[in-house]
């Protein structure tokens, strides 16, 4: 039996829903598919249309019960643990009973094999099914590490949403240490959820993922659809309440690309992948995966407006600064007397100055230089109206050396709005005092930078 935990330790990204889907498809595919529900929140119940009151034995008292070799799930209970939902595909419940089992003193965490009792029910339960999917609660406890230490294959749904950017990147991390503490091999998918097509923000989340996670981000999409909340009101999958619709076709993609990947048993003490490297199993889509994978490995030139930090223009090709800009320290003509507007203080956040570590953003004579604190684990980017708000187009490159992210920009005079985006999200300059507050942006303020002409007083 194939095994695939749904995991996240963040509530809200479409868990539940994805579990419920993918395996109500996976049963019209014609697989016998048994979804256990481990979130004492029974979400999984809620969303099939079964009443919690009406759940006498629940996946908690099977975790409790003796397993012997006399032991068989489908007949060791009072009640039935198992509620068929259509043909081929069955559920074993939860209740908000379960959340007290890994507590202390709660049953379940005495037990010296308390994680691997999942494992041992759904091996006795093998032989009646080709699939299990398990849906793990929002958190990294007992019951989540139970739920990896049975599977082989782990789906991280990801939504590309505000603090998507971030929140992948630590939902990877701690399943990643998790999996290296139960030392086994796991292969783990992110699948982008809850994508709204027609959200500027939501497609540079989307794209900063599949740059990030390069071979680990399934190439399936589950956008945000009405009809999927509608389906779980009604207590039924998308798959039978709406078939032909657009949410039903994205579930239909990502258990058609998970059938056609089948993952191979690795040696045994083979460690589980590299966070980074590219999985799943053969066809065009691992091909495709290992393609880009190695193209994101070589340099790409960066966009006109940005120029690599220290470079210098071939001597040949060295052209005049614009009129408005003069080279640091430069003294003006002697027949010519300063102006004011060249010895009045800086505008607002504008720094002309030759400090070039200096947060926030400074004018020199290559251009306009950004520079932001940070981390080598972050990513860093600037949007503003002089790129059309595109954060793949602007990115901020790190120096180890200083520990600072930088991009220099040529920018012509004129007044600008940008944000810095961390880790996926937008933010104003917390170096520039300047906003600019926008009533159609729902991001909120940007802060804003005016470059004018040396010599013209404002």
């Amino acid at each position: 039996m194939r095994t695939i935990a749904i995991v996240n330790q963040k509530g809200g990204c479409g868990k539940t829903t994805t579990a419920i889907n993918l395996a109500a498809v996976l049963a019209r595919r014609g697989y016998r598919t048994l979804l256990v529900d481990m979130d004492p929140q029974s979400h999984c119940a809620a969303g099939l249309g079964i009443p919690e009151d009406r759940i006498e034995c629940h996946i908690g008292d099977a975790l409790l019960a003796r397993h012997d070799e006399s032991y068989d799930p489908m007949r060791s209970h009072a009640s039935p643990l198992l509620w068929e939902i259509a043909p081929g595909f069955d559920l074993a419940p939860s209740t908000m009973m379960l959340s007290a089992l890994e507590a202390p003193g709660g049953g379940l965490h005495e037990l010296p094999d308390r994680d691997r009792r999942l494992a041992g029910l759904l091996e006795r339960l093998g032989d009646r099914y080709d699939l299990c999917l398990v849906d793990c609660p929002p958190t990294i406890g007992l019951l989540t590490f139970s739920a990896l230490r049975a599977a082989r294959e782990a789906i991280i749904p990801v939504e590309t949403g505000f603090f998507a950017m971030r929140g992948a990147h630590r939902q990877w991390e701690t399943i990643q240490t998790v999996i290296r503490r139960i030392d086994q091999p796991i292969t783990c998918h992110l699948v982008a959820t809850l994508h709204d097509r027609g959200s500027h923000l939501s497609r540079n989340i989307l794209m900063s993922l599949q740059r990030r996670f390069v071979g680990n981000l399934l190439p399936i999409v589950i956008h945000e659809h009405e009809v999927l909340r509608e389906a779980a009101s009604l207590g039924q999958p998308v798959v039978s309440c709406a078939p032909g619709s657009e949410a039903s076709s994205d579930y239909t993609a990502l258990a058609d690309w998970l059938l056609s990947h089948p993952v191979t048993d690795s040696a045994p003490g083979a460690k589980h992948e590299a966070e980074h490297a590219p999985s799943g199993g053969g066809g065009r889509a691992a091909e495709l995966a290992r393609r880009i994978h190695e193209m994101s490995r070589r340099p790409v030139a960066p966009p006109p407006w940005c120029k690599p930090l220290g470079a210098r223009p071939p001597h040949a090709r060295a052209a005049a600064p614009p009129p408005w800009c003069k080279p640091l320290g430069a003294r003006p003509p002697a027949s010519r007397p300063r102006s004011t507007a060249e010895t009045k203080p800086p505008i607002q956040s504008l720094i002309r100055s030759a400090e070039p570590r200096r947060f926030g953003v400074t004018e020199t004579r290559d251009g306009v230089r950004f520079v932001q604190p940070g981390t080598p684990d972050q990513m860093l980017m600037i949007v503003g109206d002089f790129n059309d708000w595109m954060a793949e187009s602007l990115p901020m490159r790190y120096d180890p050396v200083a520990g600072v992210f930088e991009a220099l920009i040529q920018l012509a005079p004129g007044r600008y709005r940008y944000r810095i985006v961390v880790d996926g999200r937008p933010q104003a300059d917390s170096y520039n005092t300047a906003r600019d507050l926008l009533d159609a942006d729902p991001v909120g303020r940007a802060s804003v930078l005016e470059l004018e002409p040396l010599g013209v007083a404002t």
